[in-house]
């Protein structure tokens, strides 16, 4: 009989990993690090970091997140010593500073704290934490020892002295000798009378716990005149261990005095109403929502948000001081939670009241902040050219070199996907020098990355040598960072290392990186395969979630799609909306794609017209389907879509429609798409008869059969182009262009039937191809009411190719 093994309990499971092989790479301990620190295990995440600190030393990610932990379980002067370590390098590691204001504040050093939370405001004044840290630490410092304003200044006691002569120039009397006690009798300690704390008795037992009984025991100690009797050596020497260590235990009592309205402890979290002031509640619950977006909890943040907006507007000014910077605060966090949530528009809409309430009480942080924030928004939908106007906009607002640095490599990203590599590689250089200054590894890295991508574009062999030199040392710094990786997964592991490391420096999404140039030069090729991915960022200007299953997100697969769109002929079927268009391929999907024109922006999608659009794009594969959604509402949003032709570098595919776009709609292609290589271009000219009568204003359609197939269904059409087709004696010419079907055998010709005139009476048609020529007479009606009411017929070439 098989022995059962025993499952092991909680505290037995492995700290590494649930996996047989133990987890030996900085980037997974982290990350289980992190998973222990969610579920408050945080002995077992302390563990993680210092196995990760061990693999490397000074990592200064680890060092902050080990300081988060040890402050958790109260051990305030390990997390200060990390806090100082993560530093010691670089003084303006904004997470290192943070954590050492942290630290200091847990420990009472309240005046300490507000320093540090001051220093890391000045570099980074967009983190709302530091300004939390202030205001609680000020708070912390006022209820300790007042406010400054209400101590008034008395005039008393003897100040004579100010008027004497400064007495340590006199020269002392010769007062000859003197007896040793006399002497003695000098320095007898002078006691007071201690004064006792204000505050009830049972509340300081609350706030003290078990150190309440130590308190009441060096109370009672400093009573007993035998064991603290005065000029004693034994009694001085616990006269003054107790009243030290009743020091301590009060400073410890207005600690927590401080510490339960800002971090009300858990049992108190079960009640949201507001604890001590309107303020504090407030300043309370933004940090409670800022936790729930940096677990990812994007849903809750926004409901938590919207319902603390509703207590906040009934307040009134007495209550809320500072009400338009604790408003525009709320609403950035709406925003940034509607951007995670893919709801672009709505993120859009409140990071702008962000902005204009932080113009409007001209708060310099609040305006960085949402410049900040629709970047973000702008870069992640695509729209690069207003991510760029708008980070513009931020950069003579950036105070620290760190925040120069990021700033300036996203713009370089956008100009990137843009096509503008010169313009790229300059922000690249740019954002390098402030990497430099600062001796920010990562940041280095992301330069160099944009700056040999951005290289390897302009494609040249002066600049590709450089692409070559700057990959490489792209590739020396992450090998650096990942030199304990086992070899045979080397280039797996470095990818893995900079997508922790960007992603634990900015919440917000960056966008797809490029790789180098394919097929340009092999070296460079290689290079790009090791270092070229650079990883997305949380909150920034990629498309990553709206194509998870991309294989490669590089812009050397960038594919340029031609778009013809045509709108139904019906009433009111053309929209003022804007209109989006999603893709699905094989190969990854893509999402929020807008459809404009920057010259015709105005008359675009109108009532049977044909819209052509060319748009680089990251290449998805094969298409599977495509997906329409206009963003309007009321009665100029809808919009009926007659016919789709999309072309990509391979294939080009037709879609049939003729559907109302009231809400996200998807269409798949008529058939199976054609390759490019099988296209031909088709010279179709129709000629409708000089009958009264003869012309029609239906959709008139063919398809072409030949010895390698059919065309497929066609709309003979140029809504592009001014005036009426099929009128009466008309001589109408199209180029299609569409699949080679090899020598015409036959068509087939047919309309809608739509229209006042539906009826049609054609004269013949004539199709040239690959310079040969084929006609089909005709000479009758295609209507209803007219002749046999067909509206389609089947036409064979009745003479031989010229």
């Amino acid at each position: 009989m098989p022995v059962t093994k025993r499952k092991p309990k909680d505290d037995e499971q492995s700290v590494t990993s649930d996996s047989k092989q133990p987890i030996k790479n900085v980037p997974a301990l982290m990350g289980e690090g992190e998973k222990f620190f969610r579920d408050q295990l945080y002995d077992k995440a302390i563990q993680c970091y210092t196995e990760a600190l061990e693999l490397s030393p000074g990592n200064i990610n680890a060092l902050v997140e080990r300081s988060t932990c040890y402050l958790k379980i109260g051990k305030n002067e390990l997390a200060l010593a990390d806090a100082e370590e993560s530093l010691k390098e670089n003084k303006e590691f904004t997470k290192g500073l943070y954590q050492k204001a942290e630290a200091l504040y847990a420990m009472g050093e309240f005046e300490l704290a507000l320093v540090f939370y001051h220093r890391g405001k000045k570099l980074r004044g967009d983190v709302r934490e530091f300004q939390l840290g202030i205001n609680k630490a000020q708070e912390a410092i006022d209820n300790c020892v007042g406010d400054p304003t209400s101590v008034k200044l008395e005039i008393k006691g003897d100040l004579s002295y100010f008027d004497r002569p400064d007495e340590k120039n006199k020269k002392k009397m010769n007062v000859g000798y003197q007896k040793p006690f006399a002497q003695k009798q000098q320095v007898v300690q002078k006691r007071e009378k201690r004064v006792l704390k204000p505050g009830k008795q049972k509340t300081i037992k609350q706030l003290l716990g078990e150190l309440y009984a130590d308190k009441v025991y060096l109370e009672n100690l400093l009573q007993d005149d035998h064991a603290t009797r005065a000029n004693t050596k034994s009694g001085d020497a616990i006269w003054n261990l107790a009243n030290s260590g009743l020091d301590f235990l009060d400073s410890r009592t207005e600690f927590w005095r401080q510490q339960k309205p800002i971090y009300a402890r858990k049992k108190s979290r079960q009640s949201y109403a507001p604890s001590k002031t309107p303020l504090t509640y407030v300043l309370n619950q933004l940090e409670v929502i800022d936790g729930l977006q940096t677990n990812g909890k994007h849903s809750e943040s926004l409901d938590k948000s919207n319902k603390l907006m509703i207590y906040v507007n009934k307040l009134t000014d007495t209550q809320l001081t500072d009400r338009k910077s604790i408003v525009s605060n709320i609403y950035s966090n709406i925003g940034n939670a509607y951007l995670e949530m893919g709801k672009y528009e709505l993120s859009l809409k409140n990071h702008q009241k962000d902005l204009d309430i932080s113009t409007e009480s001209d708060n310099k942080e609040g305006i960085s902040r949402a410049y900040e924030n629709l970047g973000r928004v702008y870069a992640r939908n695509g729209k690069y050219n207003s991510a760029i106007d708008v980070w513009e906009k931020k950069l003579p607002l950036a105070e620290s070199d760190m925040e120069k640095a990021w700033l300036h490599h996203e713009i370089g990203r956008c100009h990137l996907e843009l096509g503008s590599y010169k313009v790229a590689e300059d922000f690249g250089n740019k954002s390098l020098d402030y990497s430099d200054k600062i001796s920010d590894e990562v940041w280095k890295l992301n330069a160099t990355i944009l700056i040999a991508q951005s290289q390897a574009k302009i494609g040249d062999e002066e600049n590709l040598t450089k692409a070559i030199e700057n990959f490489e040392k792209a590739f020396e710094m992450t090998e650096k960072q990942n030199k304990e990786e086992n070899k045979p997964e080397e280039n797996k592991k470095e990818d893995e290392q900079v997508n922790d490391i960007e992603n634990s420096e900015e919440k917000e999404n960056k966008q797809d990186e490029d790789n180098t140039q394919q097929n340009q030069n092999s070296k460079v090729a290689e290079k790009r395969d090791g270092l070229g991915k650079s990883p997305d960022k949380g909150d920034s200007t990629n498309r990553s979630k709206n194509s998870s299953s991309s294989k490669d997100t590089s812009s050397d697969n960038l594919t340029l799609y031609r778009i013809e769109i045509r709108t139904a002929d019906d009433m009111s079927s053309g929209t003022d909306a804007q209109v989006f268009m999603d893709v699905v391929g094989t190969n990854g999907n893509l999402s929020d794609i807008e459809l404009k024109d920057p010259v015709n922006s105005e008359s675009l999608f109108e009532r049977d017209a044909l819209n052509k659009f060319e748009i680089k794009l990251k290449d998805v594969g094969k298409v599977k389907k495509l997906a329409f959604i206009t963003s309007g509402t009321g009665s100029g949003a809808s919009w009926k879509l007659a016919t789709v032709k999309l072309y990509d570098n391979e294939h080009v595919y037709l879609f049939t429609v003729n559907k109302w776009i009231d809400s996200k709609t998807e269409i798949q292609p008529d058939s199976e798409p054609t390759p490019k290589s099988e296209l031909s271009e088709f010279t179709v000219t129709v000629v409708t008869s000089n009958k009264l009568g003869a012309g029609t204003d239906s959709n008139v359609f063919i398809n072409i059969f030949g010895e390698n197939g059919e065309t497929g269904k066609l709309a003979l059409d140029r809504r592009e182009e001014k005036g009426k087709l099929f009128d009466k004696g008309n001589t109408d010419t199209f180029i299609v262009e569409t699949k080679n079907v090899g020598d015409i055998k036959k068509i087939n010709l047919s309309h809608d039937g739509k229209g006042i005139g539906a009826g049609w009476h054609i004269d013949r048609v004539e199709i040239t191809n690959n310079n040969v020529t084929k006609k089909f007479p005709i000479d009758r009606w295609l209507d209803e009411d007219e002749g046999d009411g067909k509206t389609e017929i089947d036409l064979e070439p009745d003479v031989k190719p010229n």
